[in-house]
């Protein structure tokens, strides 16, 4: 008789399956990762295009468990991510080129993987029927497991971008045991400015956490010691147990890969129950930020639980779910974060500013991964502040920012003032305490 982790793993390893005439039917939760991913692209496209005085725009797409490209909604069909990818460049490209005197020439190029050859046979039909030709030169397809491919891959961005190796990665597994945290570290450490999406069945790691061989082995992708295992044990019995064991493995998942920012969506699957995460890491706060907002766009597609100001992306889970608030990302919960942010953002800012002064982009990314605001959020809450004479803004000419003060730049300064009138009345002075 098969062990409940062994009899999952078999169950869900292959989840969706393509052939000639097979076309799997989509899952709520695949849905979401779809839309997020979408929404996402078309965004971070528009960002980094804002401003663009070149007239090429390059980005590499790289997907590494493409499947065959298109999923059954009911009566319709539905793109799948390799398809996603490569309608939203063409999209934008028309788009970014209405109001453009001189034509902006979008340069991407696309390497989509799957070691399933009926997934790459479907994957190749599919592509041909929409238009877009497989040629090595724009749309490259890997027959092949991604870590055996990875180096081709990498080397072949690099040439195109040696300076930034721009990419934006999708790493779609199913469980958690298919990508090793040491091919993300290893895109972060050889391309400066990439992006990684990871999904991540978090629920099942927790379900099924033991000290045994299978166990040990089977984590071996996500570098878990013996020892780490042992004490993701023990927090489990602990209150709150299963949140201390995502905050773990979140801060785990950060540290290992060398990402210096990560923003979680965590879905959770009707049928099963069983959260998984889709994981947006990068290096850069311009993408975090970017990915943050789709949280408030998308409201209502995940699940959070917790305040929206600081600790909200350390957990989902269910045993706590009856003691903690749902947070929603709707217009009223903005509402309830800006009074969240003004009550504890001074208590996480005295720590930061009580010595010297820090820069606006300096606390942003102190307070990034903490927190459900997006920097827009944080930057109201400091004019806020600011106009309460709580703390001082500085420009970067060194003088104190006062008239007109409604915009903050990244270069500018916050710092204390020198006095304050009625320190018993202060956000700072309260939360001293």
């Amino acid at each position: 008789m098969l062990c409940p982790f062994t009899a999952w793993r078999r169950k869900t390893i292959m989840s969706f399956k393509w052939g000639p005439d097979e076309t799997p039917a989509i899952e709520p939760h695949s849905k979401a990762k779809l839309t997020v991913l979408r929404e996402y692209l078309r965004a971070y496209i528009d960002r980094l295009a804002t401003g663009f005085t070149q007239d090429e725009f390059k980005l590499d797409f790289v997907d590494g468990f493409a499947g065959g490209g298109i999923f059954q909604d009911g009566e319709d069909l539905v793109s799948g991510t390799p398809l996603i990818m490569l309608e939203e460049t063409d999209a934008a490209e028309k788009r970014l080129n209405e109001n453009r005197k001189k034509r902006l020439h979008f340069n991407c190029k696309y390497h989509f993987v799957d070691k399933e050859k009926n997934h790459i046979e479907r994957l190749r039909r599919v592509l041909n029927e929409r238009g877009y030709v497989v040629d090595n030169e724009k749309i490259v397809i890997h027959n092949n497991v991604f870590e055996n491919v990875i180096d081709t891959i990498i080397a072949d961005i690099q040439a195109r971008r040696p300076r930034s190796g721009r990419a934006i990665f999708l790493l779609d597994q199913t469980g958690y045991s298919q990508v090793a945290l040491s091919l993300v570290a290893r895109i972060f450490r050889e391309l400066a400015t990439a992006e990684v999406i990871l999904t991540f069945a978090s629920d099942a790691l927790t379900n099924f956490l033991s000290d045994t061989p299978q166990m040990i082995k089977a984590v071996s992708p996500w570098e878990l010691t013996r020892q780490q295992i042992s004490e993701l044990i023990e927090y489990q019995e602990m209150d709150g147990g299963r949140a201390l064991v995502q905050r773990t493995l979140r801060q785990h998942l950060r540290a290992t890969t060398g990402a210096a920012y990560d923003t979680p969506f965590f879905i959770r699957p009707a049928k099963s129950r069983r959260a998984l995460w889709f994981v947006h890491l990068s290096r850069h706060p311009t993408a975090r930020d970017v990915m943050m907002q789709h949280h408030w766009k998308i409201n209502n597609t995940f699940e959070h639980y917790g305040p929206g100001d600081f600790g909200i992306f350390g957990w989902d889970t269910l045993i706590e779910r009856a003691t903690l608030p749902l947070f929603n990302f709707t217009e009223h919960e903005s509402l309830i974060l800006h009074d969240q942010l003004l009550d504890s953002l001074p208590r996480q800012l005295y720590g930061l500013i009580s010595e010297h002064p820090v820069t606006v982009d300096a606390m942003r990314h102190q307070f990034a991964n903490e927190t459900a605001a997006r920097f827009s959020d944080m930057d109201k809450v400091l004019l806020k502040l600011a106009q309460e004479k709580e703390i001082q803004i500085i420009g970067p000419d060194g003088k104190i920012r006062t008239k007109a003060l409604t915009k903050l730049k990244s270069t500018d300064r916050i710092t204390l003032p020198p006095t304050r009138l009625f320190p018993e009345f202060s956000r700072f002075g309260k939360n001293k305490k």
